[in-house]
């Protein structure tokens, strides 16, 4: 996840996989997970607005799949975001957005990684 600087927040759903998923990474950065109902499922418009008022911080989400696929499109409309020429939003994956002053500049895709147990 790289090292955050001191603004850095760790944001999440209140559903418990996205705080199981996010407690280590606030740990690692000896930061606290802020859980808000904004990012649960079904709140897509509130999350684009909540992702939007955070552009240029140093800022981690985890959000829903729905939520994900909406603040996508909200983007890539809006802004003019290149999200690439088959966006996608795969359990575990993870997007890695740029922007400032409420929107985007860039977007970067990373596929979930899959761990072999045997």
């Amino acid at each position: 996840m790289g090292n955050f600087a001191p603004r850095a927040r760790v944001l999440s759903s209140p559903s418990l996989r996205c705080l199981q998923t996010m407690g280590p990474v606030a740990s690692a950065q000896h930061l606290s997970v802020e859980e808000t109902d904004d990012l649960a499922e079904g709140q897509s418009s509130v999350a684009v607005r909540l992702v939007r008022a955070v552009a240029g911080q140093e800022v981690v989400v985890c959000t829903h799949g729905d939520v994900i696929a909406e603040i996508l499109v909200a983007l890539a409309d809006e802004d003019r975001l290149d999200l690439g020429q088959n966006p996608r939003q795969a359990k575990g994956s993870v997007w890695a957005l740029d922007g400032r002053k409420g929107s985007f500049t860039s977007a970067k895709y990373y596929a979930p990684v899959v761990v072999d147990a045997t």
